[in-house]
This record gives structure tokens, C-alpha cells and sequence, in this order.
């Protein structure tokens, strides 16, 4: 009767065979895409993460080296107050201290490590007191008798302290004063100008009378 009537049984069974073959295979190629799906999210998702995770240490990080005691570069992340002292230190030798010979010299490198808001207000009276120092042959000196006081503000980094200022010529002192002194630091980008990554962005000084 199935001979006469229609295909064999065993053609059947191989069209079943073969169907349910191919349903294994879309399930197993569905499965597969799922677990890669899944995968792909995690790796996503674990990227996305390690992103963000990355900027807020970038915040915290210091890209630059500040010297210690030992003049070895250490990376921090905040100005540790040894390299503001040692800024002002060499600021103050500059704006402060000179001879004859290098009046000029010590005023433009003042003037570099100043902000462009303080070297607008000092510029002048730097190269005036410059063009004294060499005519007339003045020599000053500038001495701290106090220790650093260092503040934290919004708008940077105030240290102030007392100084003698002696001022001679050939060899003789013919003027002493004694003043308060408040310097603004404003940190800045390091660059190959700025490798202090601060700058003086104001000088106060106020002399005391006796």
C-alpha cells in the first residue's frame, strides 16, 4: 500500500533525520550567538568601566615631577609646599638680589617667572631699578628673618614672611629697610617656560617703621 500510494517510509525518516539535524543546528548556531552577544556585552561593558575609571584617576593624577630634598623628581598630586619654597626662594633671589653686573640678567629672569598680570605691573620698575644698579653701582641684598607662612586659597598659593633689604655701594651700606612680605603663586600648565608649573602672580610688600 505505501509503495503504491506514496514515497517509501525509510525517505520519511531520512527528510525527519535531516530536519531535526537542522533544528540542532539553528539551536546550537542561536546558543552560540547568545553567548557571543554575551561576551561582547561583558567585554563592552568592562571596557566601558575601565574608561571611566581611567578619567577620574587622570583627576587625581600629576603629569609633572616636583624635586625633593634631594633634587629627585617625584610625581604627586598636589604641590608639595618644599618646591614652593624653593620657587619663591629662587624668585626672591632674582627679583630681589643683584649687583651691578647682573641687575639685568636678574630682572628678566624675575620677570619670566612672573604671571603676565604681574609683569605688566613690575616690568618697568624692574629695568628702571636695573639701569641704577649698573650706572651707579648699587648692590642689593635681600634676607629673610622669618619663617615661610603657606596658605591655600581659590586663587593659589600665598606665602609671606619678613625680610631684611640692605642696598651698598662700593662696599658701603647706605640703606636698610625691613618689610612684610605676601607673594601670590598661581599654578600653571608645565611647559618649557614654566618647568616650576607656578608663576608670581602678585608681590605685597609693606615696609615697618621702627
Amino acid at each position: 500500500m505505501s509503495d503504491e500510494y506514496g514515497a517509501p517510509l525509510r525517505y520519511f525518516n531520512l527528510l525527519g533525520r535531516g530536519e531535526l539535524k537542522a533544528n540542532r543546528i539553528s539551536v546550537a548556531f542561536i546558543a552560540v550567538s547568545v553567548i557571543l552577544g554575551g561576551v561582547i556585552a561583558y567585554l563592552v561593558s568592562m571596557n566601558t568601566e575601565l574608561q571611566r575609571t581611567n578619567l577620574e584617576l587622570q583627576g587625581q593624577r600629576v603629569m609633572y615631577g616636583y624635586p625633593n630634598a634631594d633634587g629627585v623628581f617625584v610625581s604627586e598630586n598636589a604641590i608639595p609646599e618644599r618646591h614652593l619654597i624653593s620657587f619663591v626662594s629662587v624668585f626672591l633671589d632674582n627679583f630681589y638680589n643683584f649687583t651691578p653686573e647682573s641687575s639685568f640678567t636678574n630682572a628678566n629672569e624675575a620677570m619670566r617667572l612672573m604671571s603676565s598680570r604681574l609683569r605688566a605691573v613690575q616690568e618697568d620698575t624692574l629695568k628702571i631699578v636695573a639701569k641704577q644698579s649698573a650706572e651707579q653701582q648699587i648692590t642689593q641684598v635681600f634676607v629673610r628673618t622669618s619663617p615661610y607662612k603657606i596658605e591655600t586659597t581659590p586663587q593659589g598659593y600665598i606665602v609671606s614672611f619678613q625680610a631684611f633689604r640692605y642696598r651698598a655701594t662700593l662696599n658701603t651700606v647706605f640703606a636698610k629697610s625691613k618689610f612684610d612680605v605676601k607673594l601670590l603663586l598661581k599654578p600653571v600648565k608645565p611647559s618649557k617656560h614654566f618647568e616650576w608649573a607656578i608663576v608670581a602672580d602678585d608681590l605685597q610688600t609693606q615696609e615697618i617703621i621702627k
